[in-house]
């Protein structure tokens, strides 16, 4: 019994141990995961704040002097919609807590203790040739000394007494109390150690399933803040334009149908067009598709840093 009663706490204790690993496991890289969202959200907004003012103050000043120069900027064609959404794609997972079957089994020791009860009185009136139907409220108390004694007395074998059949009819009810309500926990015990197993499996696939969504998210979010770093870098490099546009205007003068710029000036006007469309096509381009990192984005972000860095040659070499 000692043996059994163990085996039946070991499988609880297992269980109960592994859905709370389970829930840690959850817990932890849930609040991971929470964590890459407020990063993201955060360069996410730092890299629209450079967007906008890029696009509001730097760039309408290139397209204005262009326009006065007489050149026609040819814009970045935007194929698809902006997109910058990282979905996680695995559903919620709740770890939920085991029930021991404890009250179930107090309820159901309870009713095999007043079924054990009602059966043996049932037996014994029936020996004592009482018809059950005549009982009443007034005359069934006149029957319990000869019920309790006929069960003292082991249905007849033996000599005895209300006192021993008294005895015998809790302990009856007791006994089948007791193997009820083992039977029940002993039942529940297995069947939560198999939720339980089930759920720890349920939770480390969860758990690498959000494993994945953590790496696309930090990709993400570095790829963001790299591109927001090289709209800063454009701004530099297209207010030096600006000022060589300003000085080629005041120079030689707004655009007209007879009038032929330098050639040092068309090229300042075609490197700011590049310029230009290396940052529009970056800023433009859909930093995620299907909720992952886009590779055309990848691709804007090297063609802007190639930009970036020939124009710097063309200065310090």
């Amino acid at each position: 019994m000692e043996e059994n009663s163990l085996t039946k706490k070991n499988k609880l204790v297992e269980a109960q141990e592994l859905i709370e690993t389970s829930k840690e496991l959850v817990s932890k890289v849930e609040a991971e995961v929470e964590e890459c969202k407020i990063g993201i959200s955060e360069a996410a907004e730092e890299f629209d704040s450079a967007k906008r003012n890029f696009n509001n103050i730097t760039f309408k000043s290139c397209e204005t002097l262009l326009s006065k120069v007489g050149y026609d900027y040819s814009p970045y064609d935007r194929e698809e919609a902006f997109e910058l959404a990282v979905e996680d794609e695995s559903n919620l997972f709740s770890v939920q807590n085991l029930n021991t079957g404890r009250f179930t089994g107090l309820i159901l020791a309870l009713v095999a203790a007043l079924a054990t009860i009602i059966g043996l009185i049932y037996l014994a009136l029936t020996k004592l040739n009482v018809d059950v139907n005549t009982l009443s409220p007034e005359n069934v108390t006149s029957q319990i000394n000869p019920v309790l004694t006929w069960i003292g007395t082991f249905g007849g074998t033996t000599g005895g007494n209300m006192a021993i059949g008294a005895t015998i009819l809790g302990f009856s009810a007791l006994i089948m109390a007791w193997i009820v309500y083992a039977l029940r926990v002993s039942i529940k015990s297995s069947k939560n150690l198999k939720v339980a197993q089930k759920t720890y499996e349920q939770s480390e696939e969860y758990c690498m399933n959000k494993e994945e969504c953590k790496r696309e998210m930090k990709k993400v979010d570095e790829h963001l803040r790299e591109a927001t770093e090289e709209v800063k870098n454009f701004e530099f490099i297209l207010n030096e334009q600006l000022s060589t546009l300003k000085r080629i205007l005041h120079i030689e003068g707004t655009y007209d149908e007879e009038k032929e710029y330098h050639p040092s000036s068309k090229k300042v006007m075609r490197e700011t067009e590049k310029v230009m469309q290396g940052v529009e096509n970056l800023l433009n381009t859909a930093v995620t598709k299907e909720g992952k990192l886009n590779f055309q984005s990848i691709q804007a972000l090297e063609n802007s840093r190639s930009i970036y860095s020939n124009y710097l040659a063309r200065i310090y070499d």
